[in-house]
């Protein structure tokens, strides 16, 4: 450990230049999508803009995480520090909790106007590669780096997690930023584990109630225990907008452009493709209250008695939570009914309504059942399942 610690930058900037050639040349190899506005213009400016950051970190902070975590160490500073417990779990439990802490961040800093508009930077690039991962405001960069002293002292961090966990974080950013296209197989189990490309780059739309998901920035779970997970994108990534509605010509990618967008974005209108506070919640916090509010008991209809149903002037409204290419696949679709994929579902329906009733139905009824727990935590009431599904419907 004593060597990894003594051989800190070398190893930072080999990681560093290997991640980004890699990625870079994956790129050009097998891209996701076709870039918009010319490489050499983003490149140029993302990585001017990296070059101002790390000038800025060593002048307004001469001691760097690491070396926190050391001076922390020999002062006895933080709760690791005070409590007798095994290097190696300290070390694996600092790491996730480091995780944990840059998720909240990211979710904070969208969730307060004055931090989301240092924090828009990243997402007025109208291009999503490698560079974007690299791609933050200056004063976002300092007040990032204030809030990891802070937390290192407090937890007692050792260095030696804060080195793993800096270097991991930074491949990793540049790795779910990259335009690289990923086998849908390969995609869907990573994503049990850690941020993939397609699942950040929903993160990226220009559509609010997609940018308000996927928070992570290594490690998935988080955005999957809290409730902020989205699988697609409404539009798919072929045809999704990326970036922010403000800011769409090919002048906003100007490295001064870049540094005065926080005085020219902002965070109170949500037609601007922007986020506020208030959107933030609307988003965020359904969510986040369905995962601790008990789920209520479900109502399920058969084939049978939803036919009958339909045929009566109290016709129930039946949404349909699964995938577009399911809903205009094989088995069809019933009648009159309404395509909302689950991982949108919240966004879509309006406030609930009193004497509404609405039916869910999916492939089975897995989903179905999801999207009942998801729609009666933020208020919703008769709620019924379809008995069987898309499956029980077709043998009918």
């Amino acid at each position: 450990m004593n060597t990894l610690l003594q051989n800190e930058p070398a190893i930072r900037l080999t990681v560093f230049l290997g991640v980004l050639t890699t990625m870079a040349m994956l790129e050009l190899a097998a891209p996701r999508r076709r870039l918009e506005i010319p490489r050499i213009v983003r490149w140029s400016n993302n990585l001017g803009l990296v070059v101002i950051d790390t000038i800025l970190v060593r002048l307004f902070f001469p001691v760097a995480a690491v070396g926190m975590a050391i001076i922390a160490a020999q002062n006895g500073w933080g709760l690791f520090n005070m409590v007798s417990l095994p290097a190696g779990l300290v070390v694996l439990v600092s790491i996730l909790l480091l995780d944990l802490a840059i998720y909240v961040q990211h979710v904070v800093f969208h969730f307060v106007p004055f931090l989301w508009r240092l924090h828009l930077v990243h997402h007025t690039d109208q291009d999503f590669d490698v560079t974007t991962g690299l791609r933050f405001h200056p004063l976002e960069i300092l007040v990032s780096m204030a809030i990891k002293l802070a937390f290192v002292v407090l937890l007692g961090v050792p260095a030696v997690a804060v080195l793993v966990f800096e270097i991991a974080l930074n491949a990793t950013a540049m790795f779910n930023h990259a335009n690289i296209r990923i086998p849908a197989r390969v995609d869907q189990a990573l994503r049990f584990f850690i941020v993939t490309p397609d699942m950040h780059r929903v993160h990226h739309s220009v559509r609010p109630v997609e940018t308000n998901s996927n928070f992570g920035f290594n490690l998935s779970w988080w955005d999957h225990l809290l409730g902020t997970y989205r699988a697609q994108p409404e539009d798919g990534h072929d045809k999704m907008g990326i970036g922010l509605a403000q800011f769409r010509s090919q002048r906003d990618q100007g490295l001064d452009r870049m540094l005065l967008q926080p005085l020219l974005g902002g965070g109170s209108t949500r037609a601007k493709g922007l986020m506020c506070a208030g959107d933030a919640d609307i988003a965020i916090l359904p969510r986040l209250r369905k995962r601790f509010q008990p789920v209520q008991a479900t109502d399920w209809i058969t084939v049978e008695e939803l036919s009958k149903l339909m045929e009566t002037d109290n016709a129930p409204v039946i949404i349909d939570v699964r995938e577009p290419d399911e809903f205009g696949g094989p088995m069809g679709a019933i009648p009159g009914s309404r395509n909302v994929p689950l991982g949108v579902l919240l966004d879509q329906l309006p406030e609930p309504e009193k004497d509404v009733s609405i039916v869910l139905v999916c492939r089975t009824d897995k989903r179905s059942a999801k999207g009942a727990s998801l729609l009666k935590a933020v208020g919703f009431s008769g709620i019924s399942i379809l008995k069987g599904g898309m499956r029980q419907w077709c043998n009918r």
